[in-house]
């Protein structure tokens, strides 16, 4: 199986935490017939309306450079297709995590938590046997309610691994939704670790884990709280 390029972690974060920060507030003007393909491969237009003459500028320049990276985000994840195991029966990663069932079945792997509304659960009904799903349609937003998520997922995991089973906690990227998801349910079962030590714990194996900080905000709460 071919491995993701060496510092694809670095790159893919740094490509995360600029698309972050573009502003989608801003008073945009629509640019001229820019197309993405969905996950199903299915190429949509986005937005059009400049005259054929007119040359994009200022935001709409920045429009397609968030678009470009994150395109570029797309294509990493797909490169990066190894679930990565935080600790015995529990796994985070992305995208290519999500649709790699070889790697998934050799992990042991039977439940997968989808923390992304955008990926479909690939293996709910495979012929080999079923993988047990939990979905969680959390946006990479620092405004999302993390917290109010974590008690299903918390007792989702658990009972995965009561059984024996493993668990895969996945987003699209695999670096802050799925990894703020883990770390709450490490807050929750394991008295003696705090946030951070959760965090460096997951990048042994997943060095681009990077929750963003409305994520962060929330575990440090949760951490406090417990206390």
């Amino acid at each position: 199986m071919t491995s993701p390029p060496r510092g694809w972690a670095q790159a893919q974060a740094a490509l995360l935490a600029d698309v972050r920060t573009f502003d989608r507030k801003a008073g945009l003007r629509p640019v001229q017939k820019i197309h993405v393909k969905t996950l199903a491969g299915e190429r949509v237009e986005l937005w059009h309306g400049l005259e054929d003459n007119e040359e994009p500028q200022g935001q709409e320049l920045d429009v397609r450079l968030a678009i470009s990276k994150l395109q570029a985000i797309r294509a990493g994840a797909k490169q990066d297709r190894m679930p990565c195991r935080v600790l015995k029966g529990l796994y985070v990663g992305g995208i290519g995590a999500a649709r790699n069932l070889r790697a998934m079945r050799k992990a042991g792997i039977t439940h997968v938590v989808n923390a992304s509304p955008v990926v479909p659960c690939f293996f709910r009904d495979v012929p080999e046997g079923a993988v047990t799903y939990l979905t969680i349609p959390l946006f990479d937003d620092e405004e999302a309610d993390l917290l109010s998520a974590l008690p299903d997922v918390v007792d989702f995991i658990a009972a995965a691994r009561a059984q024996g089973g493993g668990v895969l906690v996945h987003c699209y990227a695999g670096q802050s939704r799925s990894v703020a998801l883990a770390i709450g349910y490490l807050l929750r079962t394991q008295p003696g670790l705090g946030v951070q030590a959760a965090l460096e714990l997951v990048r042994r194996t997943r060095p681009c884990a990077r929750p963003n900080a409305g994520f962060m905000k929330q575990l440090e709460q949760l951490e406090r709280e417990r206390e």
